[in-house]
C-alpha cells in the first residue's frame, strides 16, 4: 500500500458528520481486502478481521467524518445561512470557495466576506449561525436547488507539501484510518495473538456518537483510539509535539495507564520514535471518551498523528508520522495481544 495514495483517495470523497455515505462505502471496499466488512446502522464501517482468541479482542478506531457546514435556511436574498457542523476554525474561511451539495446536483458557492475596505475594526468573529453561502441565486431559484439540511463542503486540495509532508482537507481523521490500513498490512497472513476489529466511525465531530455505538457492539476488550492531534508552529506557544517525531501517546484520566505505558514499552522495543501527550480533566476531546465506558468497560489508549492546521482546508501531517502509528498499532496487536 502506498501511503500518499492512500490518504488521497480517503481524503477526496466526502464524509460530514451524519452524512458519511460515500466515505463510509469507499472505506468499505477497502477493509473488506483483510476480513468480513460491513456497515452498521449508524454508517460506522467495521472490519472482523480476527475473532476473539485467549479472552482478548482489540479494536483500533479512527473517525471517518469531516467537519463541514449545514444549510438552515434560505434567506430573502437568495443566501445561504448555515452552521457549522463540526468544530470549524470560522476565522479561516470568509472569502473561500465551497460545494453545496444540493438537491439538484453540487453547486459552487462562495462564503460571503465584508472587504477590509469597509470593515470596522472592531468587528468581532461573526457567530455560527451568521456564515452565508453566496451560490449566485435569488431565493425562488436557491430554492428549487438547495433544501434545508443539506451540507456545505469546504474546497480543499490535497497537496503533497516539502519533504515529506501532505496537505488537504479531512486528514483529521482519515489519516488516522490510514494507519489502521498500515497496521492491516503489516499484520496481514499473520497467525493473530488475539481477535481484533478494525473500525472507521462516524460522528465525531459532533459527539463521538458513532465509537460509542460501534465499541458496544464489538464488545472488545481493548482498544486504541487514533486520532490527530497539536503539532508545533511558530505561533503556538503551548503546544509541544512535533512534526516527524512520532506518535503522541496519550495519558489522560480517561485512558488505562498500563495500556498506555505497554505502548511507550512497544515503541522503544521497536525502535519507532514517539512523544507523549499528558492531558487533564474529564475529556481527552477524542472517541476515546466514549469508548472507554462502552458496555461494561474497555480498557482504552489512545495515540495520535501530530498535525498542523487543525480544522481547516490546509490541514498538514507527515507521512513518516503516520506509518509510524500503523508500526505501532500493528505491535500492539502482536505483542501486546500476547499478554
Amino acid at each position: 500500500m502506498d501511503t500518499k495514495e492512500m490518504l488521497k483517495t480517503l481524503c477526496v470523497v466526502d464524509g460530514n458528520s451524519g452524512y458519511e455515505k460515500a466515505a463510509a462505502e469507499l472505506s468499505k471496499e477497502i477493509l473488506s481486502a483483510y476480513g468480513k466488512t460491513y456497515i452498521d446502522n449508524l454508517g460506522n464501517v467495521i472490519c472482523e478481521v480476527a475473532p476473539k482468541k485467549n479472552g482478548r479482542h482489540v479494536m483500533l478506531d479512527a473517525h471517518l467524518d469531516q467537519i463541514a457546514l449545514i444549510v438552515i435556511n434560505i434567506e430573502e436574498n437568495g443566501f445561504l445561512r448555515t452552521y457549522p457542523c463540526g468544530g470549524i476554525d470560522r476565522r479561516g474561511i470568509f472569502g473561500t470557495k465551497v460545494r453545496v451539495l444540493g438537491k439538484g446536483g453540487e453547486y459552487i458557492g462562495i462564503v460571503c466576506s465584508v472587504p477590509p475596505h469597509i470593515k470596522d475594526s472592531n468587528d468581532k468573529n461573526p457567530e455560527r449561525d451568521e456564515i452565508f453561502i453566496d451560490i449566485g441565486f435569488n431565493k425562488e431559484e436557491a430554492e428549487k436547488k438547495v433544501r434545508l439540511g443539506d451540507r456545505v463542503m469546504l474546497c480543499g486540495k490535497y497537496s503533497e507539501i516539502g519533504n515529506g509532508y501532505v496537505t488537504g482537507p479531512a486528514l483529521d481523521d482519515r489519516a488516522g484510518c490510514v494507519t489502521i490500513l498500515e497496521a492491516l498490512e503489516i499484520l496481514k497472513d499473520k497467525e493473530l495473538p488475539c481477535g481484533l476489529s478494525a473500525v472507521f466511525s462516524t460522528r465525531e465531530e459532533t459527539g463521538g456518537q458513532g465509537a460509542a455505538v460501534a465499541a458496544f457492539s464489538v464488545a472488545p476488550t481493548e482498544a486504541i483510539e487514533i486520532d490527530v492531534s497539536f503539532g508545533k508552529t511558530p505561533d503556538t506557544a503551548n503546544v509541544h509535539s512535533e512534526m516527524k517525531k512520532g506518535p503522541m501517546i496519550g495519558f489522560s484520566p480517561i485512558l488505562d495507564n498500563d495500556l498506555c505505558r505497554k505502548l511507550i514499552e512497544l515503541a522503544q522495543k521497536n525502535d519507532i520514535p514517539y512523544q507523549v501527550e499528558a492531558m487533564g480533566g474529564t475529556s481527552t476531546g477524542t472517541n476515546a471518551d466514549e469508548i472507554s465506558v462502552a458496555g461494561a468497560g474497555v480498557k482504552t489508549g489512545l495515540v495520535s498523528i501530530p498535525q498542523q492546521y487543525m480544522h481547516s482546508i490546509i490541514e498538514k501531517v507527515s507521512v513518516d508520522d503516520v506509518k509510524n502509528v500503523g508500526r505501532l498499532l500493528a505491535a500492539f496487536v502482536m505483542e501486546g495481544g500476547k499478554e
